[in-house]
């Protein structure tokens, strides 16, 4: 094997159903899938091999996989635990190479063929320290098993080489030539690479099932026809582009305390008693660096073998060690500590650090003459956003503790994203505490910029159809939009068989409904009309007696009405 050109490639495959099962060690022979969002919303990304047995796929909605798969568990990992847990393998690795490489680190990017878990390791110039490459990688995949993560490993000469060889053969490679890596790459099953099973399908008429067949296409027709997935992995493994190192990993070390209970410990006050003795240890080599606390992490270990790991961020670098033990206790409050759980056994607390920055002055300082709890009017002339004078540290310390005591997923915003069906337009997406109260929301009594409406809100012209009206659907002022969707539409009661189509015309003959516009028509799905249920629904804005302005649907499909939501 040349020195000059070794490298090695360690894979940790699907990261996230590993960081999944690693939370939840009981679901390892179940059906278990990940999402990356809303878990009755977002689409399934990464499913085990049980899941995939019983015909669940990624891509399915969790609620469709459940009907074919009843035994399905479903979790949620989100982007910040990914990172964080790429940052602790490149730690980790740092420890047997000088010199190591993340995916999320290199271009062309690897986004789309599940690399999110593998990383590029200088393995020359080390045989002093650990002996033959084979025996460095073994200690080295050993070391990562330790730590309740499986992995891959190939030591050759190229990115791309390597990484194809270690999704080819699960377990240890060391090739002595280029030659070697290059036959080995191209064993590597094609459905390894993360592509959509369309393609895979596709590629599979043509004989086309491993990285060594696609080779054998021309890389621009395969493009032409298969799209870009399918002509940027022919690019990567013919060599046409090299992937390159954008950032090399340097560690930042945190600063560790541990500690261990014998015989283990199920009381949380005492847990936190004991925390509280390691954090004051930790932010008095803090302070005398000069340095302050970023994020705090701890790590659980129980008696039955189970690991719980969470952290908690401050709203900015922080030396402050009653609230950050304010926001630990909260975070460990939601692990399970009583006589039912098994005791822990081990504790580890890990603060990441940064310079510590004094408070910028008189940048939101609160005005005087606003009393608490109090708004002054909004002067002639001024938007209400200028008119309000706040202090917004509270704020982002309230909603860091909020945070700390339910989880990332509690402090939300909503993001739009390209769909047909209204209830699909939009996703949940975590934020900070300080991200969150960047943009104060406009005063009661000012009109909002129509421009600037939040997604997830949505606009339909208002202009009565085949459907008479006796009176407008809203005498509101414009901008009165559709705010509240339910997370699944509620079916409305009503007659059924052929009355059920004229149920709306005869609610407005009888006054229930004193007025409506519509309909809107949505439909979509006609190319499922085989292997599902296409969608056509005519929606409807409706004003009841009581005043209330709903927006409904009717299914032509399933022949019903539903309630999708409410304007406000």
């Amino acid at each position: 094997m040349s020195p000059q050109a070794c490298l090695a490639c360690v894979d940790v495959p699907a990261l996230p159903l590993q960081l999944l099962l690693r939370r939840h060690p009981d679901w390892r022979d179940a059906p278990a899938a990940v999402v990356s969002g809303d878990e009755t919303r977002e689409p399934i990304v990464w499913v085990n091999r049980e899941a995939a047995r019983q015909g669940v796929r990624p891509g399915m909605r969790p609620a469709a996989a459940a009907a074919g798969c009843p035994d399905l568990r479903v979790g949620r990992i989100t982007d910040s635990e990914i990172r964080a847990a790429v940052a602790r393998l490149a730690e980790r690795l740092y420890r047997w190479s000088p010199q190591v490489e993340s995916a999320a680190e290199v271009r062309p990017s690897l986004a789309g063929f599940g690399a999110v878990g593998a990383f590029w390791l200088r393995a020359s110039g080390l045989s002093t320290m650990f002996g033959a490459p084979s025996d460095w990688v073994g200690a080295l995949r050993s070391d990562l098993e330790q730590i309740g993560f499986r992995s891959s490993a190939a030591v050759g000469f190229s990115r791309f080489g390597a990484f194809a060889a270690a999704r080819a053969l699960f377990g240890e490679q060391v090739f002595g030539t280029p030659a070697e890596e290059k036959r080995a790459a191209g064993r590597a099953p094609l459905v390894r690479f993360g592509l959509p099973d369309a393609l895979l399908a596709d590629l599979e008429k043509l004989g086309v099932r491993r990285l060594e067949d696609l080779l054998r296409l021309s890389g621009r027709g395969l493009g032409n026809r298969y799209g870009e997935a399918a002509h940027r992995l022919h690019r990567l493994a013919s060599g046409e582009v090299e992937i390159r190192a954008a950032r090399v990993f340097r560690p930042d070390p945190p600063v560790e305390r541990q500690a261990s209970f014998d015989p283990p410990e199920s009381s949380h006050e005492r847990l936190v008693f004991r925390a509280k003795r390691l954090l004051d240890e930790i932010l008095d080599e803090l302070t005398r660096e000069g340095l302050a606390v970023l994020e705090l992490s701890y790590e659980l270990r129980r008696e039955d073998g189970r690991i719980a790991a969470a952290s908690v961020t401050p709203t900015g670098p922080s030396v402050d060690g009653l609230r950050l033990l304010s926001l630990l206790r909260l975070r460990i409050g939601t692990e399970t500590c009583s006589g039912e759980a098994s005791g822990v056994t081990d504790l580890l607390l890990s603060a990441r650090a940064g310079l510590q920055m004094s408070e910028p002055q008189n940048l939101f300082v609160e005005d005087p003459s606003v009393r608490p709890g109090l708004r002054k009017p909004v002067p002639e002339g001024r938007s209400g956003r200028e008119a309000v004078s706040r202090n917004r540290k509270p704020a982002a310390e309230a909603l860091a503790s909020l945070r700390a005591e339910f989880g990332e997923d509690a402090l939300v915003r909503i993001e739009s994203r390209s769909a047909h069906l209204p209830g699909a337009s939009f996703r949940f997406a975590p934020v900070g505490p300080t991200e969150a109260i960047e943009t104060p929301p406009a005063l009661p009594g000012t009109r909002p910029d129509a421009s600037a409406d939040p997604p997830g809100n949505f606009r339909f012209p208002v202009r009565p159809e085949s459907v008479p009206c006796q009176e407008p659907v809203s005498k509101s002022k414009p901008g009165a939009l559709v705010r509240r969707i339910y997370d699944r539409p509620l079916p409305l009661p009503g007659p059924s068989g052929p009355e059920t189509r004229d149920w709306l015309r005869r609610a407005l003959e009888r006054g229930a409904v004193r007025g409506c516009a519509g309909p809107y028509r949505i439909s979509g799905g006609w190319w499922r009309r085989l292997s599902g249920r296409p969608v056509t629904r005519d929606y409807y804005f409706v004003r009841l007696e009581r005043g209330e302005v709903c927006w409904i649907f009717f299914d032509r499909e399933r022949d019903s009405w539903f309630l999708e939501g409410r304007v406000e």
